[in-house]
This record gives structure tokens, C-alpha cells and sequence, in this order.
């Protein structure tokens, strides 16, 4: 079966997690520092703005608290998101509103958006489809004026540029997932951005058990000379929720081969663009912006046909499938929601195909061969 997804791994994540290994200390240290580091480098941003954490979920429940949402406040999320960002709106006590996207795109736009908003409306969950950028822009200026906190959810969009700018930076919060099929695999874990430095510091304290992030450890204490160097106090109560030298040494790793990863990834989508753009019983995704680009880590096709075709390619040895279950027909959020005509239109439509650096030449010929030759 050839994967929808698959995880580029090598000698290199080997030998850099022997070296954390040898070092006798597997916890959070120096590894994940340099990866935050190296990480905020590779998105031309500020490293103080970066925090490495156990996966994507977690920064978007985070994200609940550090805004402080609350069973006053409303926060719109497109329908097609992961369900971690509903679970988290949910877990909050705040209401969950699910405003429509981009039936091509499967983004949310400041037009859909601008649909939902209403006094209560405290902040905006964003998805970059796939690594499509959504259109910045006007939903930046939308949130301006409406005093309405940006929240983007990058976990696919590593590497996702709009208009130069990084996806994940350009609103007040964005989070990254490395989890075992993202375009970087730590096994799991994940990354957030905080455009606040106050805010920064309350995130990095409730990820680690509600200590300040100026409290020297114990270690630090022994060296100063200090009587008593085994006390603590905090203020929060927190969890630990902290990347470890493990997985950041992996980061790393994948990390130095991320811009060639992505760049087989564009090569992919555009044979599958040329080579099936003539198919009249199907779409294909839209054309980015000139001035932005994309991780292109999701791969879709449109078609009234889909499901034939899904059952089509996994009998004839090629796994695809549906990202994400729109959060209106998760029975769990109980959302009596049905104006969402485009959403609906891409839920029963929209096929994603695989699309990552794995696959080989043999791979890639075969898929298009099988949609060349299906018969709606």
C-alpha cells in the first residue's frame, strides 16, 4: 500500500539521538533550545518567540488559557479544522461558533469570518490548509478592528510563507505539530509562537508545573552556594507539557533536511497538477499566490465521485483520505449548524492524496495512472 503520509527518517536522527544519549541528560536542555532556535531561524523570526512543547493539541488548549477564554466569550473556528481546536474551545467553557471556508481552498476568509462575529466574539482559530496559506491580509485587519485575538493553527504549514511573512507568526499565537506523519517528526511534539513577551512567560510556566521561568534549578543553586538549594515556588498551577533532548535531537535532524523535503513535496504537486489538470470529472487545487508559498504538505482532488474514487485506489493499493472531519458533524459538539454550503460541498467532495518525500518516481506514476484511467 503506498502511504497517504510517511515520515522522512534516516542515519542522521540516529546518530544526533546517540550524541543526546551520551550526554547522560535526555530532558528538556540545550537540544531543545537549538531547535527553537534553529527552528525561529528557518522562519526569519525572533527564537524568544518560540517554545518548544509535547505536540500541536497541546498549544491549542494552551491557547484557551493564556487568553483566558471563558462561558462569556465566543471563538469562531472554520469547519474544517482539526477537532482539537473545537475540543479545546469546548474544554474552556466558551462557545464554539464554526464559520464556513473556501470551498476550493478549504480556508477560512475574512468574508466568512466577518459572518460570525458578534459582541461576544473574543478570538479566531485559523487552519492553513494542508500548508495553503490563508488570505492574511484582510483577516488581520478584520481582527483590528474588531479587538479580536488571531490564533493560527500552522500544524501543517511548517514553512508556509504569506507575502513573506511566516504562517504561524502573523497573528497573536500560532502552533506547529511534529507528530509521526508531519512534514518534521519528533515522534511527537510540537511548537508554539507568542507574539507577547508577558505572555510568553505565563505559557512557559504552565507548561512546566506553574515555575517561573527565571527559577534557577537546584543545580544552579548548589553551584551559587546556596544553604538550601531544593526549595520551589510557582505561580500557577501547571503541567509539564515540555519538549525533551530526545525528541529536539530528531528535530534537528529533520530540520537540516526540511527545505529539501519540501521542495520534493512542490515537485510532486506539480506532476500531479500537470498530469491531471485535463480530467474534467475532477478539480484540483487552486494556484497560490505569486508573493506566498506553501509547505504542500496536503495534496487534494475534487469530485462529486469521491468515494468510488477513494475505494478505487485503496483496491488497487494506494491509502487516501479525508482531512478533517468538519467539526458541525462531530455529534460530540452537538453544533446545530447547516449553513455552511462550501464546507459541506468539500466534506463530500475533496479526496487527499499521498504527498511526501517517500514517494518514488514508480509511486507517483502509479497514482496518476490509476486516476488517469478511472472510470466515474
Amino acid at each position: 500500500m503506498i502511504n497517504i503520509f510517511q515520515p522522512n527518517l534516516g542515519n542522521e536522527e540516529i546518530k544526533d539521538i546517540e550524541k543526546v544519549f551520551a550526554s547522560n541528560w535526555i530532558g528538556r536542555g540545550e537540544q531543545v533550545k537549538k531547535f527553537e532556535t534553529n527552528f525561529a531561524a528557518g522562519l526569519s523570526s525572533d527564537p524568544n518567540k518560540f517554545h518548544a512543547t509535547t505536540s500541536c493539541t497541546e498549544g491549542i488548549f494552551l491557547s484557551s488559557e493564556i487568553f483566558n477564554f471563558s462561558e462569556k466569550d465566543e471563538i469562531i473556528v472554520p469547519s474544517i479544522s482539526f477537532i482539537a481546536c473545537g475540543s479545546a474551545v469546548v474544554n474552556s467553557g466558551a462557545k464554539l461558533v464554526i464559520c464556513d471556508v473556501d470551498k476550493h481552498t478549504l480556508n477560512a476568509t475574512a468574508e466568512l469570518i466577518q459572518r460570525k462575529i458578534t459582541k461576544h466574539t473574543k478570538a479566531v482559530i485559523l487552519n492553513h490548509y494542508g500548508g495553503f496559506p490563508c488570505d492574511m491580509e484582510p483577516i488581520m485587519e478584520l481582527a483590528r478592528v474588531n479587538d479580536i485575538i488571531v490564533i493560527e493553527d500552522s500544524a501543517c504549514a511548517v514553512k508556509s510563507f504569506y507575502k513573506g511573512k511566516a504562517c504561524g507568526t502573523i497573528g497573536d499565537m500560532g502552533v506547529w505539530s511534529f507528530d509521526a506523519m508531519k512534514a518534521i517528526v519528533t515522534g511527537d511534539g510540537g511548537m508554539i509562537y507568542l507574539n507577547s513577551e508577558i505572555l510568553m512567560t505565563k505559557a512557559k510556566e504552565l507548561l512546566y508545573l506553574g515555575l517561573s521561568p527565571k527559577e534557577k534549578s537546584g543545580l544552579d543553586k548548589l553551584t551559587s552556594g546556596n544553604e538550601i538549594w531544593w526549595d520551589i515556588e510557582i505561580n500557577a498551577p501547571g503541567r509539564r507539557a515540555i519538549m525533551n533532548n530526545v525528541s529536539a535531537a530528531m528535530g534537528l535532524a529533520q530540520l537540516a533536511k526540511l527545505d529539501k523535503a519540501i521542495t520534493r513535496r512542490k515537485q510532486i504537486n506539480e506532476i500531479y497538477s500537470e498530469q491531471l489538470k485535463d480530467l474534467d470529472w475532477m478539480l484540483i487545487p487552486p494556484e497560490i499566490d505569486k508573493d506566498s508559498t506553501s509547505s504542500y504538505y496536503f495534496y487534494w482532488v475534487q469530485t462529486k465521485f469521491r468515494n468510488k474514487l477513494a475505494n478505487y485506489l485503496k483496491d488497487n493499493g494506494v491509502y487516501t483520505t479525508f482531512r478533517y472531519w468538519p467539526l458541525n458533524r462531530v455529534k460530540y459538539f452537538n453544533l446545530n449548524e447547516n449553513n455552511l454550503s462550501n464546507s459541506d460541498y468539500a466534506t463530500d467532495s475533496t479526496l487527499n492524496i499521498p504527498t511526501h518525500p517517500g514517494l518514488m518516481e514508480i509511486d507517483i506514476t502509479k497514482i496518476v495512472d490509476l486516476l488517469r484511467k478511472f472510470r466515474p
